[in-house]
């Protein structure tokens, strides 16, 4: 174990540079909430220009929660801002339909855990939080929050449709995990930009993407080609290993429902940690934090690996250019395209008394995300308050989340604890990319048992 902490630590600090600040309005344009937002103060709203109502019998009106406030507590407000003007599809939803309000709670990426407990302890619990990584199962069985089972008919056909996903989170018998969809702005992928494929002779990714020649092979050979011509650039950069890993189909850490298994043997995981270390070997890699606004514009380097949330910046930084996006490439062993994503959901705090409340908040959350009516408005809502977007563009990336195109995957490690979630999972699928590890077996023999540690915590 003499290597890890001295590995541990390196880790540290590339977190500290890897962290990036996400923006959106909330709601199923989720933000991931690894980074603080800089959102400015709410702004007075004066109406939406996208307008949206409820059909009669799409939500439920059972309940009279009329003039009621939902307790949100996070680093961006799901109110209107100045930065995000249009009111997203749930909160008009929610706001028109049941004459509810959120009152948000402001926090930040370094304090939100701490004071959601002191909250919570305190006597003050907010009604909602957001899911995060570490969310199931260190902050479920730390007992942060209340199952939700009492709240779902997981028979109304907008829940049943993900009633599987749920499925996959239930802790000791019980539903904690209402999943609305995926969240949008955490799923990662790659961008190029158009004019810097043609000029060079390459074929385009995503018409390869789209003839099914889009792997691992036709991936590291067009950088390898792209830096062989340009020795001063470099083939790709931003966040984007642990995506690439993910595409073999395996992750490090699984949960058959009662008990988490150590995966790290995976004959499918060395693959693609063999593909990575040809990548680093090769010199392909531009190091250190690589913000969307710069990605583009010194023309440098071939693809920009990063979380869906950064295409705004990066597409407005070359507003003369097309920026498009692909998928990281498939594993040309598997039939299957696999992409990582991280499902969006809120959480029904501890001691929150609000159910009625956090009822009608998922109901309008789940529907914009089940009914197409609403599903074209969250998208013309969301194209509003991001001009750098196209439709086009937009609907490339929400074909990721279409399970007859892609299968989701999703690695359990990152929640069995903070050790686990802000230190060892990066280096299990980030470390050779990172020059944290030389390669995966040494990486692999270090930490093994520090995973069946971690796992033997909830046996």
């Amino acid at each position: 174990m003499k290597n890890y902490k001295k590995i541990a630590a390196a880790s540290l600090a590339v977190l500290m540079t890897m962290s990036f600040a996400a923006c959106g309005n909330g709601g199923s344009e989720s933000t991931d909430t690894t980074a603080d937002i800089t959102t400015t103060s709410k702004t007075e709203w004066t109406g939406d220009n996208i307008e949206v109502s409820a059909d009669e019998g799409a939500l439920s009106t059972d309940v009279d929660i009329k003039g009621k406030t939902l307790k949100w507590m996070g680093i961006y407000d799901l109110n209107p801002t100045n930065d995000s003007p249009e009111r997203s599809a749930e909160l008009a939803l929610f706001e028109d339909t049941y004459g509810a309000s959120i009152e948000y709670i402001p926090t930040t990426s370094d304090k939100r855990f701490d004071d959601l407990a002191t909250s919570i302890l305190g006597g003050t619990s907010p009604d909602i939080f957001i899911y995060e990584w570490r969310t199931f199962p260190y902050d479920i069985s730390k007992n942060q929050y209340q199952p939700i089972d009492s709240l779902i008919d997981w028979e109304d056909p907008m829940w049943a449709d993900v009633k599987d996903q749920a499925d996959k989170y239930i802790w000791k018998g019980e539903h904690y995990i209402a999943p609305l969809g995926y969240a949008f702005n955490d799923t990662q992928i790659l961008m190029y930009n158009t004019d810097t494929v043609e000029a060079n002779g390459f074929d385009d990714p995503y018409e390869l993407y789209t003839e099914g020649k889009w792997d691992w092979n036709t991936f590291t050979d067009m950088m390898k080609t792209y830096v062989e011509n340009n020795p001063d650039n470099y083939g790709i950069g931003g966040w984007w290993s642990n995506a690439f890993v993910y595409t073999a189909g395996d992750t490090m850490v699984t949960y058959d429902g009662e008990k988490f298994h150590n995966n790290m043997n995976s004959a499918k995981i060395e693959r693609a940690q063999a593909v990575l270390e040809d990548i680093f070997k090769s010199n392909l890699i531009k190091r250190g934090w690589i913000g969307p606004e710069a990605a583009f514009v010194s023309d440098d380097m071939l693809f920009y690996g990063m979380g869906t949330w950064a295409y705004n910046a990066a597409a407005l930084s070359v507003p003369d250019s097309t920026i498009q996006i692909v998928p990281l490439p498939k594993d040309p062993e598997q039939d299957e395209n696999f992409v990582s994503a991280k499902i969006n959901a809120y959480m029904w705090v501890r001691g929150s008394e609000n159910g009625d409340v956090v009822k009608a908040w998922l109901d309008c959350n789940r529907l914009v995300n089940y009914d197409s009516k609403y599903t074209e408005t969250t998208k013309q809502k969301f194209l509003e308050n991001n001009t750098g977007w196209t439709s086009e563009m937009y609907d490339i990336a929400m074909d990721f989340y279409d399970p007859d195109k892609f299968t989701m995957t999703y690695d359990y490690g990152y929640g069995l604890s903070t050790l686990m979630g802000d230190e060892v999972m990066s280096i299990l699928y980030e470390g050779i990319a990172n020059e944290q590890s030389e390669n995966w077996v040494q990486t692999r023999d270090t930490y093994s048992t520090v995973v069946d540690e971690e796992i033997a915590v909830y046996d």
